[in-house]
């Protein structure tokens, strides 16, 4: 068996294409810093732990140890990075997706929602379908929302989730409040 240090990362790859789990474990822990610091820049925006963010990246970064070639003359960091961020920015999207679907579970929640949007006047909420004007709105919206009125978290558990304050949290709440309303009554 190969020690971590004695193994050099081609030795690795070609071990790890070969089904080996432990040098594939190897690499994982090689590149867990380079994953941390992808998933700290995107999970800045979005409310999904830091675990999450790195469990999607190693999904991302095994696939990218599959897949890779040294014969097109890349190294494994670079050709591993667009697969890390792919797999991290589709754990996004399932979260935001996620949360739209709740919309149709949540009853309570939704009602919720359009009273507030209804407070704005002009919105004819027998007509409108929220999913469709959600989508429209910025991730960092759309995840806001979703954590406030689906998820059904206060502002100080939104603000912690989004690393933010809670006062940027009730604005970022107050302008996602106003999109949704623009967009309802276009």
């Amino acid at each position: 068996m190969l020690s971590d240090h004695a193994a050099d990362e081609s030795e690795l790859i070609a071990l790890a294409q070969q089904g080996d789990k432990a040098a594939m474990g190897m690499l994982l822990a090689r590149f867990q810093p380079m994953l941390w610091s992808l998933s700290k820049r995107l999970g800045s925006t979005a409310a999904i732990p830091w675990e999450e963010w790195v469990q999607a990246g190693n999904l991302g970064l095994m696939r990218a140890v599959r897949r890779y070639d040294k014969k097109q003359g890349t190294r494994l960091t670079t050709y591993a990075v667009p697969w890390i961020l792919g797999e991290m920015r589709h754990t996004l999207q399932n979260m935001q997706f996620h949360c739209l679907s709740l919309e149709e579970e949540h009853g309570a929640e939704r009602r919720s929602l359009m009273e507030s949007l209804q407070g704005e006047g002009g919105v004819n909420l027998e007509h409108v379908d929220l999913r469709l004007a959600m989508q429209r709105l910025p991730p960092e919206a759309q995840t806001l929302i979703c954590l406030r009125y689906f998820r059904d978290n206060t502002q100080a558990e939104t603000a912690q989730l989004l690393h933010k304050s809670q006062t940027q949290i009730s604005r970022m709440e107050r302008r996602a409040i106003d999109q949704l309303h623009a967009i309802l009554t276009q």
